[in-house]
């Protein structure tokens, strides 16, 4: 089963940073927004005001986003406030060392750039199966 509003249930909010900004006319033409509201982030502040309000069931952040803090330690600061918020990171790392440090922060996935459509595709479409199954287990 895959993510399927109804009534009841509302499109999965995904905050973006970064190189998925550039994909958001394509998200919205594919996916729909009946199933999915993606909005960028412009800010570190932004972005953990709107994790911290309950505004986004997702999050796809890029290492490269111009702000205060790097990713990791952005992460770091999300799981204190969400410990479930499944966030996919798009970096360039791809030493062994860094790559762990973001699954041991509970990273969905780690996306190495440059960022395709139809990875990007595919993280979006798991966590609508994730999150699908963790409603159906309520």
């Amino acid at each position: 089963m895959v993510w399927a509003p109804n009534a009841e249930q509302k499109p999965l909010e995904l905050v973006v940073t970064g190189e998925a900004e550039s994909w958001l006319p394509a998200l919205r033409q594919i996916v729909g927004p009946q199933l999915l509201h993606a909005r960028r982030v412009r800010s570190d502040h932004e972005l953990l005001e709107v994790v911290r309000a309950g505004q986004a069931d997702a999050a796809v952040l890029d290492d490269e986003s111009p702000w205060d803090l790097e990713v990791l330690p952005m992460l770091r600061m999300i799981r204190r406030l969400d410990q479930l918020l499944p966030v996919v990171i798009v970096t360039a790392h791809t030493d062994r060392q860094w790559m762990e440090n973001a699954l041991q922060l509970a990273a969905y996935s780690v996306v190495v750039k440059p960022l395709e459509l139809e990875p990007l595709l595919r993280q979006i479409h798991g966590i609508m199966l994730r999150l699908s199954q963790m409603l159906r287990e309520k």
